[in-house]
């Protein structure tokens, strides 16, 4: 018998003697479960390390046998990698190989089907995403923007509206506002922004260079850092813009010469038209060399020819290909007009001879009467435009629509130019539509009918937006009568009519905004696109470019020109200083003299003088808190500020800042106006204001010296040395109560650190505490004189004071306790009658502290 079989059968017969003694009949175990565990465990491993072991040599011979290595075999079988073959993957239901292959097929593009559809859900996603997010951090902005402090404005509200740009977020100065970071376009924006406000205050002060261009700068900056993708560009608009000031400016004209002025604009906007046509010219005969056939030759009249051989391809054998072909003489006439060519129009009509050979106009040749017309227009109208509206009726009365010959289209509109005759071009427009292919060729048709003469203007009615159209039927009566010529094409009508559309018309439905911008400019309708670009949901993405249009436009003296039409109205409610100024509050928590620049070009924008720039001024001042900055000591203009580029006189700066002082007294804004004072040198006021608020600090942060107070403490220090050598009794009056505050706000702070025996030294610093009987009446008198923001800390005074008389009744001097008695004494008959504001509670400390020395 094993061992093991030894213990098991002596585990048994003590088993069984122990279940013979137990009464009950269990078995008495003497092992805990922690030592049946141990025992189990010892079993187990006795009878694994016995099996494993022979298992383990049985497997091994027998491997041996079969000339396996069982080391190298673990070895394999731990290093084994199972791949899988394409069978596995896609299992083929039969054994023709075309079947087989279009499977793995269907597999394939149904499992890319399913891949791309979750790309696409993620890219969904993500879009939507973003979209919320962006909608989250508008609505956000709209919600700050309605619920903002105080602001400035006045009392009825803003004429801003849904204009936001956005709130505002501490940042690096110049690089973040409303809490994100600056792209480049903007800050290229405001650095032209300060070079121009720079520029015009050292006009103003008498010295400086000459102030750059506005338009130039602005456009500049954009093209620089603008998005190269839309068709249509700012830079674009810009550079329009440009040439429309571009006569303007070269001459020295004002807004004050008035129709001189909106002339020379138009004439402007015409010439760009013109010059943006001559390059469309060049371009459509480098497209197409062997149609145009052009040569060498240096001629520009050849460029129009050229060009009427591509344009006019299909119509056949031309005059300028082939002798006798279709007549292109008053095509090449309008051609060399509209791109701006006029000696090449005056050439072509040398060749044009139907209007002399009717003895119109006295028998001039038709290059004669079209010099004449270039020269002077409205001179021009007022003496052939009788003879040249008979004309364009005869020619429309013989116009045979079926037979669309080149000669009749041009001459009549040749015609209708040189007379004005809007009338003639409207009807001219219905019965040959693609006489206007582009709005370009359009508007620059219709502005040279324009006719800004105060005589012309008078004679005849307005004509608006082409109302009126002519007929087959038409009798020379019909356009006025002999003798008159037509009926004033004027600036109103020509913007009524391009107004009649809308602006989703001109934006291909919004998608190209820009585009209706370049129309409401080239007809001089400045201040409806700025409207546009500020306010129109399709121009949301412009907002920026819209606010430095204005200011370019108020920088050139533009906005002073009234030539946006009356009774169109404009298109959205706006005010431009109050955009402006909705701008500049981007910048007014990181950059306040960046802010400033925005909020005095909207007090420009709003009529300037003190009035409106204190009221942006103090908005500035309240929400920045920069005082170094704007009003001196420390602003980077040295002591005067940044507003000093605005307002270089240091009275009239003196005078603004004490205006706008008084408004933040009104308006509870204290700290606002103590630094104006104090910047207006006007310390009294000054020292005024921080007595109340140092009163109020004393018993708010219990005399400690904190941040607030050491401001309080300092500025209150530096009004007291200006007004030093005053010699008025108010302005010392007012110096002492600031000293006596001083000393309250130590008393106080001593007390908190029970330091009661310094505490009575302070106080007897204070001359309207009595110390003896002699002096109560005295002192009563003194505390009538004294200032409210000292009488109001009088109850916080006598606490302490009878606290510190309390705490110190434990000295054994007895001349010490004497003199305490008596000074509580003293304090119950003083606070008799003192004053209103004495609390009960200071009543019942002190009479407390005489019954402890009684």
């Amino acid at each position: 018998m094993t061992p093991e079989q030894t213990d098991w059968l002596s585990l048994v017969h003590q088993t069984n003697d122990l279940v013979a003694q137990d009464r009950h009949g269990y078995p008495k175990v003497q092992r805990d479960l922690t030592g049946l565990l141990l025992s189990s465990q010892s079993a187990r491993a006795r009878t694994s390390r016995v099996r494993s072991q022979d298992e383990q040599a049985a497997a091994t011979r027998l491997l041996a046998m079969q000339g396996f290595d069982a080391g190298r075999l673990n070895q394999d079988v731990a290093m084994l990698e199972l791949q899988p073959t394409l069978e596995d993957v896609f299992h083929a239901d039969t054994t023709s190989v075309e079947d087989y292959l279009q499977q793995i097929q269907d597999m394939t593009i149904l499992t890319a089907i399913q891949e791309a559809q979750q790309d696409t859900i993620m890219s969904f996603e993500r879009y939507m995403s973003d979209c919320m997010n962006r909608d989250w951090a508008n609505d956000k902005a709209g919600l700050f923007s309605s619920v903002a402090p105080f602001t400035g404005l006045s009392a009825g509200g803003s004429a801003l509206g849904g204009l936001s740009f956005g709130s505002v977020a501490r940042g690096d100065t110049g690089a973040y506002a409303g809490g994100a970071k600056l792209g480049p376009q903007e800050q290229a924006y405001m650095a032209v922004v300060k070079q121009l406000t720079a520029a015009a205050a050292a006009a103003a002060a008498g010295g400086g260079a000459a102030q750059p261009d506005p338009i130039t700068a602005f456009g500049a900056a954009c093209e620089q850092y603008e998005d190269k993708s839309p068709d249509t560009l700012m830079s674009n608009c810009w550079k329009l813009l440009g040439d429309i000031l571009s006569i303007a400016q070269g001459k020295g004209a004002t807004p004050a010469q008035g129709t001189g002025y909106v002339e020379m604009l138009l004439q402007g906007g015409r010439n760009h038209l013109q010059s943006g046509f001559a390059a469309h010219m060049r371009s459509v005969v480098s497209r197409h060399r062997s149609t145009a056939q052009r040569g060498a030759d240096p001629d520009p009249l050849r460029d129009v020819q050229a060009y009427l051989a591509v344009k006019f391809r299909d119509k056949g054998l031309l005059d300028i290909t082939a002798p006798g072909g279709v007549d292109t003489t008053w095509a090449q006439v309008y051609y060399g007009l509209r791109s701006g060519m006029h000696d090449v129009a005056l050439r072509a009509a040398e060749r044009a001879l139907d209007f002399s050979q009717r003895g119109a106009a006295g028998g001039g040749s038709v290059k004669q009467l079209l010099q004449a017309w270039l020269g002077n227009a409205a001179g021009f109208r007022s003496s052939h435009g009788a003879r040249m509206v008979q004309e364009c009726e005869r020619l429309l009365q013989s116009y045979n629509q079926k037979q669309g010959q080149l000669k009749q289209d041009y001459q009549l509109l040749v015609y209708a130019l040189m007379a004005g005759d809007s009338r003639s071009v409207d009807t001219l427009f219905k019965l040959s539509p693609g006489l206007f292919p582009t709005m370009e060729d359009y508007i620059w048709v219709k502005l040279s009918l324009v006719n800004t003469a105060p005589a012309a203007a008078g004679a005849g009615s307005s004509l608006g937006g082409g109302s009126s159209s002519w007929g087959g039927s038409m009798s020379p009566s019909s356009g006025g009568g002999l003798g008159q010529g037509a009926p004033a094409y004027t600036l109103a009508a020509l913007q009524a009519e391009l107004n009649r559309w809308g602006p989703k018309y001109y934006s291909k439905d919004g998608a190209e905004p820009l585009l209706f911008l370049t129309v409401l400019l080239l007809s001089l309708q400045f201040k409806r696109g700025l409207a546009f670009l500020l306010k129109s949901d399709m121009a949301k993405a412009y907002r920026l470019d819209g606010i430095h249009l204005a200011l370019a436009l108020h920088f050139t003296g533009v906005l002073a020109c009234n030539t946006d039409d009356p009774a169109a109205g404009a298109p959205l409610d706006l005010s431009l200083p109050d955009a402006v100024a909705s701008f500049g509050r981007r910048y007014v928590a990181s950059d306040s003299s960046t802010a400033l620049q925005y909020y005095m070009l909207a007090a420009e924008l709003a009529g300037g003088g003190v009035k409106e720039q204190g009221k942006l001024f103090r908005e500035l001042l309240v929400q920045s808190k920069d005082y170094g900055t704007l009003l001196g000591g420390g602003g980077a203009l040295g002591s005067g500020g940044a507003i000093q580029q605005f307002v270089p006189n240091p009275k009239q700066r003196a005078n603004l800042f004490e205006s706008v002082a008084y408004d933040c007294q009104i308006n509870q804004q204290p700290d606002e106006a103590r630094e104006l004072f104090m910047a207006a040198q006007k310390p009294r006021a000054a020292l005024r204001i921080i007595n109340q608020q140092l009163s109020a600090a004393i018993h708010a942060s219990k005399g400690a010296v904190t941040e607030s107070v050491a401001v309080l403490l300092s500025r209150g220090q530096a009004a007291v040395e200006a007004i030093a050598a005053a010699p008025d009794p108010t302005s010392r009056r007012d110096a002492e109560a600031f000293q006596q505050l001083q000393l309250i706000r130590q008393m106080v702070e001593l007390a908190g650190q029970g330091q009661w025996d310094k505490v009575l030294q302070a106080s007897s610093q204070l001359s309207f505490i009595p110390t003896e009987k002699a002096r109560i009446e005295v002192c009563k008198l003194e505390v009538r004189q004294l200032d409210d923001s000292v009488r109001e800390r009088m109850s916080d005074v006598l606490q302490i004071l009878a606290a510190a008389i309390s705490q110190a009744k434990s000295s054994p001097d007895s001349h010490m306790l004497s003199m305490l008695r008596e000074r509580v004494a003293c304090l119950k008959v003083f606070v008799l009658d003192l004053d209103p504001s004495i609390t009960p509670q200071v009543y019942e400390r002190i009479n407390a502290c005489v019954r402890e020395f009684s």
